[in-house]
């Protein structure tokens, strides 16, 4: 009997130039993803495509977190980090890739790691 395994693509870049606080974009294969290292250092990878229309969230920003009771009142929320994409604005939660405005929509999260100095992701 014949078992079929399923090839992975992968593709890294040097750890040291993804910094806290950053994001950059791959192509993993054919799979355009977006890669986060948090404030505290941690690493999310997702694909890169906003839930909204499609766009490239890599083009986007990463920005703190804020919070507030009334309208104006901005407080940045410490560790939190902020998808933004770059055509209409939608926000994802950088560490989970729950959308701000819907926690039940998220982006799709991609396999990665750090290892000897690399960050490698799978898809």
């Amino acid at each position: 009997m014949s078992q079929a395994t399923a090839t992975r693509a992968r593709a890294s870049l040097p750890a040291a130039e993804l910094g806290p606080g950053e994001m950059t974009g791959l192509v993993v294969g054919e799979v355009a993803v977006v890669v986060v290292r948090t404030t505290e250092g941690e690493l999310r990878a997702y694909r890169d495509r906003c839930v909204h229309q499609g766009a490239p969230l890599s083009r986007g920003r990463l920005r703190a977190g804020t919070e507030g009771e009334e309208v104006g009142e901005y407080r940045l929320v410490e560790g939190q980090g902020v998808i933004k994409c770059p055509w209409h604005g939608y926000e994802y939660d950088a560490a989970s890739g729950c959308a701000l405005f819907d926690s039940r929509r998220r982006l799709r999260r991609v396999t990665v790691e750090e290892l000897d100095g690399e960050i490698v992701v799978s898809v």
